[in-house]
Parts: C-alpha cells; structure tokens; sequence
C-alpha cells in the first residue's frame, strides 16, 4: 500500500464525487477499469447543444444552427453511430423551441460565460472540469435528467460545492452561491452553497482516496443496481465474499 504522502496527494475528481454519491462501489470498479463505459447520445447531444449557446439573441435559431453542426460533428468525437445520432437529434430537434422559449428569460443569468473550465487544487486534493462559469464567477451545473420539484438534487448541490472549494481557492474568496441548469424543464435554478456541504465534499474525498486504495465500500441499501453498468461485476464479487466469509 502506498504511503499516507502519495495518497493524500491523489487528485479526486468532482465527477467522481457525483458517481460516489449514485453507489461507492462505481468508484471501486471504475478505478479497476471493470466498469464498461456507456455513451448516452441523448445526454451528450443536450450537454454539448447548452454548452453552445454564446448569445441572447435568437436563442432558438441559435439552437437549431448548433444541433445540425453537433449531429455532423458528435459520431467524429465520440463512439456513436448514425443509428443512435439521429434519433437522438430528431427527438431534441422538436424540444428546442420550448427549452428557447423557457430559457430566454434567464439568459442574463448565463451569459457571458467561459464554458467547460478546467479547475484544479494540490491544497484541496480536487480537480473537476466546470460545465459553465457564469457572470460574477458563479459556477453553473448542466443537468440532462429531470429537475426535481423544487430546487436542486443533493447530487448537484454537494458536485456545485466542490466546484466552488475550487474556484474560491482560486479567487481567494468564498463562493457562496451557484446554478444548475435543467434544459429539458427549461429552468435555471440558483442554489446557496452552505459550509455544511463544502466539509462534507472534504470528507467524501477522503472516502474516494481510500477505495481507489482498494477498500471495497459496502453496498448501500438504496443503491440503484437495476440499471447500473456494474452490476455483473458487482453481484460476482459479492457472491465471492458470501463464498469466503
């Protein structure tokens, strides 16, 4: 095992507090390589279309004019066949006027931004790529899922106060605030980032270090195994152990 030097110095991933967060056990696997990689060309299509928007003007022609790019451009990229793309782009192609006309009130809010920016700390042991940092330097979260009723998922809002111990050590000041974005829902939610959910990415961290020192977590009783990607692996090491222990 390595010594507490080296492993105090293992960068943790702001994504990986996000998977930690879904099952511990995903960060175990991942960091084996056991666990088979999925390209979701809905969610990747919607996260790069936001990620294109650069001006309030026009915000649906806008849109449109980045998805007819995006569809040429996404199978050069990334793993995804014509048969996956193009559904994939007829189905958010009829989605675009109502997420221009829910998101053009909110724009303000957005714009102008610096897109997917790489964020790192020794000190804090993160590194993390932000989707958006928005005016004022507020750091913004694109979200593909389904907004919750009110405010943000607890995934979100621990995942936007990571990003934030980062930036506020950058800018030598606290970041008290941040935005998720819901494009399918057309909102913009602004969420307050607390010093309770600044310690406990700080302990997660912590948590992650130690499995990827090859701790296997337990498995949570409300872990969402039913579509997870590990799950074949996940079942043959526990039917291992039952057979040692």
């Amino acid at each position: 095992m390595r010594c507490i030097d080296s492993l105090m110095s293992t960068l943790v991933r702001i994504s990986e507090i996000g998977l930690y967060l879904r099952c511990p056990r995903l960060i175990y696997f991942e960091n084996l390589r056991r666990t088979p990689q999925k390209i979701d060309a809905n969610r990747i299509l919607l996260h790069s279309l936001m990620l294109s928007i650069s001006q309030k003007d026009d915000l649906e022609g806008q849109l449109r004019e980045s998805l007819a790019r995006l569809e040429e451009e996404l199978p050069l990229v990334y793993e995804i066949g014509q048969h996956e793309m193009e559904p994939a782009c007829r189905e958010l192609e009829g989605e675009i006027a109502g997420i221009a006309q829910g998101l053009a009130g909110q724009l303000d809010l957005l714009l102008p931004c610096q897109a997917e920016v790489d964020l790192h700390s020794d000190k804090l042991g993160l590194s993390g790529r932000l989707d958006r940092l928005a005016p004022d330097g507020t750091p913004s979260l694109i979200r593909t899922g389904k907004a919750p009723e009110d405010g943000i998922w607890k995934r979100d809002r621990l995942m936007l106060a990571g990003y934030a111990l980062l930036l506020g050590e950058k800018q030598k000041t606290h970041i008290n605030q941040g935005l998720v974005e819901y494009p399918r829902q057309a909102l913009v939610r602004a969420a307050e980032i607390h010093s309770v959910d600044r310690a406990r990415v700080l302990r997660i961290r912590d948590r992650i270090r130690l499995i990827k020192e090859g701790q296997l977590p337990d498995r949570p009783e409300d872990a969402p195994c039913q579509d997870c990607e590990a799950r074949e692996i996940c079942e043959t090491r526990h039917s291992l152990e039952s057979r040692f222990f």
